[in-house]
């Protein structure tokens, strides 16, 4: 006896030389028993019911299986050493459970623990003894106990095997995606504040002209100031009257001194803020491709490679992880999706790291790269191995391919630029999937795939 995958107990069983793997899942969400092809791989640590049962049960014999009562409780009768023991598999959904009771129906061991309390018609606690639920009112035949049978066909078993694994997959795929989806929103609604707050710091140090003028212009009328004005309306070279402000307790040239010092401040904090902002708006961009990507992952393994992405940028609390120098033997690059098309090869960037790797690493200068203008989406590519023209009808499906793996896919139409991908160009640390077109063109298109 073991616990496996989702905390599922696990009974090994030999009859007439041949084993036996009999899963009693008490998952809430899918109670489920039935044999599976193979042993699983086990999970550590396992759970206290099943600890237990390891103490006390482990080479016992199976004497029955049933179901007690004509109810959803299946009883698995064993026999270790003259002892009797039971396990009592409630199926109820939401209230499914596990116990085991010895041949008193002393209870010894509960999954999921039921301590006494106002509403709790059965507390489920060892050293209590174990009653039944009340079983609905059925009629037709009542149930017998027998024998276990494991070989009248592994038909029923397979199938509920093929049926709980998917659900399964189901049920990861959709905690990963709420997670993913949550953690993309959460950093994108941050970035986005920034790029705003940002932008309106830009804004306020643009000023940094009216310091540089106020500076020159003291100078040029330094011989009509003198210290103790507080402010004066001086002209220009193009003939404007300016107002500034002077310190009455500095000189005219210690004024223009203090203009000029503000403006080398306002320069280097703009630069600065600049920088920030061109970082904000990659980041954002970078979010909204990953958005893109998570919509169109339909499997495990693809939101798993965006969520390993997002880790190694740090998304999850960790430090980036550092590019290495050389790619390990063996590893994966990133997914592509290739489509034929009239002879002719297409290639679609699956993820911000694969727009990456199709752009930067498989491109070649002749081949032609398109992207939805101004969306977030996948970057795509038509092979030009001879250099040639490409045909219009090539074009405009790798441009309906663009547009559909983009944020327009539900449009009308969308408008895609292409360009030669030697004209593309990826600016020295942006994030993955995020570059510069040195020319361009674009055509409108319906987003279609296949």
């Amino acid at each position: 006896m073991y616990q496996g995958r989702g905390g599922g107990l696990y009974i090994l069983l030999n009859r007439d030389r041949k084993k036996f793997n009999l899963l009693l899942s008490p998952d809430r969400a899918m109670p489920r028993l039935h044999l599976v092809s193979a042993k699983p791989v086990a999970e550590d640590p396992p759970h206290g019911f099943i600890l237990f049962l390891r103490s006390h049960v482990s080479g016992a014999r199976v004497t029955s299986i049933g179901l007690l009562d004509r109810d959803r409780v299946v009883e698995i009768r064993f026999s270790k050493q003259g002892d009797q023991y039971r396990i009592l598999f409630e199926l109820f959904g939401s209230s499914a459970n596990l116990v085991l009771v010895d041949q008193f129906s002393t209870i010894l061991a509960v999954y999921y623990a039921v301590p006494p309390a106002e509403g709790v018609a059965r507390p489920l606690l060892p050293g209590l003894l174990y009653s039944a639920p009340e079983k609905p009112l059925i009629t037709g035949p009542r149930g017998t106990d027998r024998t276990p049978g494991f070989d009248v066909g592994p038909s029923p078993n397979e199938a509920a095997e093929l049926y709980y694994e998917r659900l399964i997959e189901q049920r990861q795929i959709r905690s990963i995606r709420t997670e993913l989806s949550s953690l993309i929103k959460k950093n994108l609604s941050r970035t986005d504040r920034l790029v705003t707050a940002l932008s309106g710091d830009l804004k306020a140090a643009d000023r940094i002209d009216d310091y540089r003028q106020a500076g020159d212009l003291i100078l040029a009328h330094l011989k009509e100031l003198r210290t103790g004005m507080e402010r004066a309306d001086l002209t220009g070279y193009d003939g404007n009257t300016v107002s500034v402000i002077l310190d009455p307790k500095r000189s005219p040239s210690r004024n223009a001194e203090l203009y000029f010092k503000k403006y080398k401040k306002a320069r280097t904090g703009r630069n600065i803020i600049s920088a920030r902002l061109r970082q904000a708006t990659g980041e954002a961009a970078y979010l909204k491709s990953l958005s893109i990507d998570l919509g169109e992952a339909n499997d495990a393994d693809a939101l798993m490679a965006i969520r390993s992405e997002l880790a190694a940028k740090g998304y999850f609390g960790g430090k980036p992880a550092q590019p290495r120098r050389k790619t390990q033997q063996g590893a994966a690059p990133p997914a592509i999706r290739r489509v034929l098309f009239n002879g002719w090869e297409i290639l679609v960037g699956r993820s911000a790291a694969g727009n990456d790797h199709l752009t930067m690493k498989i491109a070649r200068p002749d081949d032609l790269w398109l992207h939805a203008e101004g969306l977030p989406g996948s970057h795509v590519l038509i092979r030009n191995p001879n250099a040639g023209d490409v045909p219009p009808d090539v074009l405009v499906k790798a441009a309906a391919l663009a547009a559909f793996h983009s944020k327009g896919r539900h449009a009308g139409k969308v408008p895609v630029t292409y360009t030669r991908a030697g004209l593309v160009k990826k600016p020295k640390g942006a994030k993955p999937g995020l570059v510069q077109l040195q020319e361009r063109k674009s055509l409108m298109v319906k987003p279609e795939d296949g």
